[in-house]
């Protein structure tokens, strides 16, 4: 591989002057300037990353560790992280880790993304690593995680108000009559699952309805287990008014129980979701809906991120929230009469 004493000899000037060109750090004439490109693309040159990360104790690059890339709000949020990272192209790269919510995975791509000395790290924490992130933190690692936060780690956080946005939406579903409301939990040990369960509880007992803890079905984070957990909630003998999702994977296997059984929605059962879909208008009935601001959840974390490198922010841990939007559609009921029309389960 060429060096920058190879592009020199080739160009006929110093490799002070090659270094100069390449890092626009000084005046060189054009005609020097000209000669020095025309050596590196002939001998097609290329800076050596490692020995510049050596010299700016800096590497260039950031690592993004999200939980699961099948689910397309993180699919978002990657996008909003590595728009920031690619307008910094010149300097900075992104290394994208899929952790399928596990901790195990999640912490031998941590321990994989320290030996590489990433400059900064994006977390989407599955949980159980608390240790581990405190001992980053205390090395100087910035990190910014996204979607949810860890008791006991000091980190910046962008995230919504889960709680809230689940409370207005079950809410929604008491002013229309539905007051036997079953949810379907993800089984995520996560604090975002449990804020949007907390929601419901505190719309429920907002409206003198007692929260029915057996209403709550839990299933792992994928349309194939919720659709099981639907049809053992359809098969219980008698049918719930509407059914709370705390994620949109829960949403996709619900409407496809209801399907299977042949009930309508949201007359027979009405549905809505936390979490709303990019092909939501192409759903059928359209969706009911906490949507969230994933793009700019990732622009903004990894905006953090970059502060803290840049040392434009040096002072505590800082949790951004970030506002939801309630969008009502069709699967609520909303357009039915009050109560809407429901047979007997």
């Amino acid at each position: 591989m060429a060096t920058i004493y190879d592009v020199a000899r080739e160009a006929g000037v110093s490799a002070a002057t090659v270094s100069h060109v390449i890092n626009n750090s000084r005046f060189v004439s054009l005609e020097k300037r000209e000669r020095v490109q025309d050596a590196i693309r002939k001998l097609r040159y290329r800076r050596d990353a490692i020995a510049r990360s050596l010299r700016q104790s800096r590497t260039g690059s950031i690592g993004l560790v999200i939980s699961d890339i099948t689910n397309p709000y993180f699919t978002d949020v990657v996008r909003g992280v590595e728009d920031v990272v690619y307008g910094r192209s010149d300097r900075y790269n992104l290394i994208l880790c899929n952790t399928e919510e596990d901790a195990v995975r999640e912490a031998a791509y941590l321990e994989v993304l320290q030996e590489k000395r990433v400059d900064g790290l994006v977390l989407v924490p599955a949980g159980g690593n608390q240790a581990m992130l405190q001992e980053l933190l205390g090395d100087g690692m910035p990190l910014v995680m996204v979607d949810r936060h860890l008791q006991g780690v000091a980190a910046d956080a962008v995230i919504v108000d889960n709680r809230e946005a689940a409370r207005r939406l079950v809410a929604h579903l008491l002013t229309l009559g539905r007051s036997r409301i079953a949810v379907l939990r993800a089984r995520l040990q996560v604090n975002t699952i449990d804020d949007r369960i907390e929601g419901w509880r505190d719309a429920m007992l907002a409206a003198g309805e007692v929260p029915d803890e057996s209403a709550v079905i839990v299933s792992e984070s994928s349309i194939e287990e919720a659709l099981a957990a639907g049809r053992a909630l359809l098969d219980r003998g008698v049918w719930p008014e509407a059914v709370y999702c705390t994620n949109n994977f829960m949403t996709l296997g619900m409407m496809r129980a209801l399907a299977e059984r042949r009930l309508r929605c949201p007359e027979d059962v009405a549905v809505v979701s936390f979490d709303d879909f990019p092909w939501s208008t192409g759903f059928r009935p359209l969706l009911t809906a906490v949507s969230q601001p994933a793009y700019d959840i990732g622009r903004t974390a990894a905006e953090m991120l970059f502060d803290r490198i840049d040392g434009l922010r040096t002072g505590p841990a800082e949790e951004r929230i970030l506002p939801t939007t309630m969008i009502v559609r069709e699967s609520c009921g909303a357009g039915l009469p009050r109560g809407g029309r429901r047979r007997s389960g």
